[in-house]
């Protein structure tokens, strides 16, 4: 069994347990909802240039056969490339608000810091793929965002802004809408 993986949770850290690694073999249930989330990956995928080719087909009056050949052969393209990544699983995970704000501030750390060498989080450098140069920087800003001074900070930030809303709502008094 794999090591257990900080989360945080109502704005405090706690271990939870990694069960499954490479050659896991999944149950029936487990597989459902992995396929489930590739669906749903390739559908926010693809789904920008599946309105592209519906505006080209319009634009250009394509017809039906046309169109629907050019949407499924796009879905397809997708589909046949798609492999789950770390990027992916994150993109799709609900997290609390001060893991959230970690994160954020992560980003914005390792932007700066790649910004002194002229690099940017969403230029790969030469050499590297965009989806490795992709999954580099999740594993960063996971390994950043976990640092206890970053997660404190985000722990300020977060009880800061619901001060500040606290405040606005009790100077708003009631609302009549």
């Amino acid at each position: 069994m794999s090591e257990a993986k900080s989360k945080v949770i109502d704005g405090d850290t706690y271990q939870v347990s990694q069960p499954y690694e490479a050659g896991h073999t999944i149950t029936e249930i487990e597989a459902r909802v992995l396929n489930q989330s590739r669906s749903e990956n390739i559908g926010n995928n693809v789904r920008a240039s599946l309105k592209e080719i519906k505006a080209t087909a319009e634009a250009e009056g394509w017809g039906e056969k046309k169109l629907e050949n050019a949407l499924t052969k796009a879905v397809a393209e997708v589909d046949a490339a798609y492999e789950f990544t770390a990027a992916a699983a994150r993109g799709s995970a609900k997290l609390d608000p001060v893991e959230k704000e970690a994160r954020k501030q992560a980003r914005e750390l390792l932007k700066n810091h790649l910004a002194e060498t002229g690099r940017k989080l969403t230029v790969a450098p030469e050499g590297v793929s965009d989806e490795d140069w992709a999954e580099k920087i999740e594993t960063e800003v996971d390994r950043i965002s976990s640092i206890p001074e970053v997660m404190e900070a985000a722990r300020e930030a977060v009880e800061a802004r619901s001060s500040r809303a606290q405040k606005m709502q009790e100077a708003l008094g009631s609302v009549t809408v």
